[in-house]
């Protein structure tokens, strides 16, 4: 059954999502981490890691049980009925307990069945206002972090297939481009609340693109690398071009994602950053004794920037923070702290730094004077050799960035 199928690492953002909408409130993940077989010392560890966010902190602690750290199977292993059961073991979350439980008996259980119940759980701000500093901070409204205006979530409505045609495309002008299947995911649960469904399509049975409405506007929806052999640059500007090419209404390419922080004392995990200017350092000439970057900056046009404009009234939870600024477009992952040093001391104005940027700014670049390019991303790391340790922060930076291009194209 859906209750007592064993759970896996692959399953934590479905894991995170239905807590989130069971209104758990986010600042108990202590307690519920304890319930569920963690020690205090690996507790101890994962507050240590995320700084204190709330959302990292959940995450982590999730993530330490679906790996079956500690005496997790001693408690039970990682199912939805040992969550339900933990959970009733704590005060106050036996509506939270029976929500799972009732998720479970519906088929909703993320990749074992599609979202079928509305939320019975009690409303609860499962948010938590950060002290630190280092970006400006949306104005939060009054809905939960688990779906758009605090509303229940809404039923799924099914994928339809189509054959691509101009039609189908018609008047769509914005294109979202998440790199990988982490970055799809929290950007597809928004498309997947069209009220009218979405569609399902390919350019040459190769570019996959999902169409349908996020928040107030038609997008497309294309995930540049199905595998990681095909992350950065190359690839991105590969499926930004055959789908400008083919899609002539196209305004406005969103790389939207995970980057890597430029410093944990200003910034903070999960904090988005918004795209001014995307600098390439793709291209490079190396001598014997030096290193010249060759690539350019690309800026953001200012009807693009002007869309997706952070200083603008959006409504957005309360704990997601964003910047804007310079980033940086390497065609590696950065994971070490003295090559990331250099790559800002050549920038040392630039916030963050990612893999795709640059890609789709080259190809847009052939058609400037209708496409405009920008990056949007949530820190999920610090480059700096430890990305192990922030792995568990990686779901909400996709998340909170998915969230922040929803706030955009719903006002």
């Amino acid at each position: 059954t859906n209750m007592s199928k064993i759970l896996t690492i692959d399953e934590l953002i479905d894991v995170i999502q239905q807590l989130e909408k069971a209104r758990f409130d986010k600042t108990n993940w202590r307690t519920l981490g304890g319930t569920l077989g963690l020690h205090p010392n690996t507790l101890n560890m994962i507050s240590a890691n995320q700084r204190g966010d709330t959302d990292g902190c959940f995450g982590g602690c999730l993530s330490k049980w679906l790996r079956r750290a500690d005496n997790v199977d001693k408690v039970g292993k990682p199912s939805l009925d040992t969550l339900a059961n933990a959970l009733e073991k704590m005060n106050g979350c036996k509506a939270q307990a029976d929500y799972i439980r009732k998720l479970a008996r519906e088929g909703d259980t993320g990749k074992t069945g599609e979202k079928n119940a509305k939320s019975t759980g009690p409303k609860i701000d499962s948010t938590k206002k950060s002290s630190k500093g280092g970006g400006a901070q949306a104005r939060a409204g009054d809905e939960d972090i688990d779906g758009p205006d605090g509303q229940d979530p809404p039923q799924d409505k099914k994928c339809r297939k189509e054959e691509f045609s101009e039609d189908l495309v018609k008047d769509i002008e914005i294109l979202l481009l998440p790199a990988t299947d982490a970055e799809e995911e929290p950007v597809m649960e928004y498309l997947k609340e069209s009220p009218e469904g979405y569609i399902e399509t390919s350019i040459d049975g190769i570019v996959k693109m999902y169409i349908g409405y996020y928040g107030k506007r038609k997008v497309i929806v294309s995930k540049i690398a199905p595998d990681k052999t095909m992350q950065g640059p190359v690839h991105a500007a590969i499926i930004t071009t055959k789908i400008i090419e083919r899609v002539k209404s196209i305004k406005h390419v969103v790389a939207v994602g995970v980057c890597f922080g430029k410093d944990p004392e200003k910034q903070e995990l999960g904090q988005v950053i918004v795209s001014e200017i995307i600098c390439d350092f793709v291209s490079k000439r190396q001598g014997e004794d030096s290193e010249l970057r060759r690539g350019g900056d690309y800026e953001v046009n200012r009807e693009t920037k002007e869309m997706f404009n952070f200083s603008h009234n959006l409504v957005l939870p309360e704990n997601i923070k964003v910047s804007p600024g310079p980033i940086l477009t390497t065609p590696n992952v950065i994971d070490n702290p003295e090559i990331k040093k250099g790559l800002f001391d050549k920038k040392p104005e630039a916030v963050a730094g990612e893999m795709e940027g640059a890609g789709i700014m080259a190809a847009i670049g052939y058609v400037p004077q209708r496409v405009g390019g920008i990056v949007i991303k949530g820190i999920g790391d610090w480059a700096d050799g430890k990305k192990k340790a922030a792995e568990d922060s990686k779901p909400t930076a996709a998340r909170n960035a998915a969230r922040y291009v929803y706030a955009a194209l719903n006002k």
